[in-house]
């Protein structure tokens, strides 16, 4: 495997790229699995976006919540978690949790926020991994995809965008997050504490777990990666914590 995202992105910041898109299914997807490249992307001066396009109006064991209650919930956290990490004002599309579709509605809404945003930088969940994914990860993740392409980029596709004076755009880069498939890393250690409390700005769903809990579960997870990696001639003992993703680069 690669490791030259940190390269890429240094790049992408060096030629002046610096607008990111993050496009996840549920309140607290950005955050467990890109927020440590989200802190380090706004550490060097990008300006990053978060779409959520459901409220995570699912997830609660607690029988006296509504849906709505937990939605309001969810989505104040996710603007927390946000605000931790550097990012603007999360963006939701309110769809009901587990009954995303890769519809035209959804990739038009997508195609939307790409015209309005620009993004150089897109991240979503790789929708074409094998395996067990949520249903909503997997639709998100391809919705994303053919909004970036073919559409986004063709004025043909969703004109109505003419009205607002959103012009075609197609990013230059786009991550795939959650992929059994992973050809880039992250170094994320500099931002790690950042993400850990990102993570917890999602009380509902961390169920009253501390920072340090939280960060030596990751720290656990970080040594048996190295010793499966069998990292022998490597003098430096420090852990070091990642994120990965499958790259796309458009031309």
């Amino acid at each position: 495997m690669s490791n030259k995202t940190e390269d890429l992105i240094e790049r992408m910041t060096i030629d002046g790229q610096k607008r990111a898109l993050v496009v996840m299914a549920h309140p607290d997807d950005n955050e467990f699995v890109c927020g440590g490249t989200v802190a380090l992307l706004s550490s060097k001066g990008w300006s990053v976006h978060i779409i959520v396009t459901t409220s995570g109006n699912k997830g609660t064991q607690d029988p006296s919540v509504t849906p709505q209650q937990l939605a309001f919930v969810r989505e104040q956290e996710q603007r927390h978690a946000a605000e931790i990490l550097g990012a603007e004002e999360p963006t939701f599309m309110g769809f009901p949790d587990g009954y995303i579709e890769n519809s035209n509605e959804l990739r038009g809404l997508l195609v939307r926020q790409i015209r309005l945003h620009r993004p150089d930088l897109v991240i979503t969940w790789d929708g074409f991994r094998s395996g067990f994914n949520h249903r909503d990860h997997r639709r998100t993740g391809r919705a994303t995809y053919d909004a970036i392409y073919p559409a986004a980029d063709d004025h043909l596709y969703y004109p109505v965008h003419k009205l607002e004076n959103l012009s075609p755009h197609r990013p230059s880069v786009l991550l795939l997050a959650g992929t059994d498939n992973p050809d880039y890393l992250v170094d994320i250690t500099p931002v790690m504490n950042i993400k850990v409390r990102s993570i917890l700005a999602h009380e509902s769903q961390m169920g009253g777990r501390t920072e340090a809990m939280v960060m030596e579960r990751y720290r656990k997870r970080a040594v048996e990666e190295r010793s499966d990696a069998n990292v022998h001639n490597n003098q430096d003992n420090e852990v070091r914590y990642q994120e990965s993703f499958r790259v796309i680069e458009f031309g």
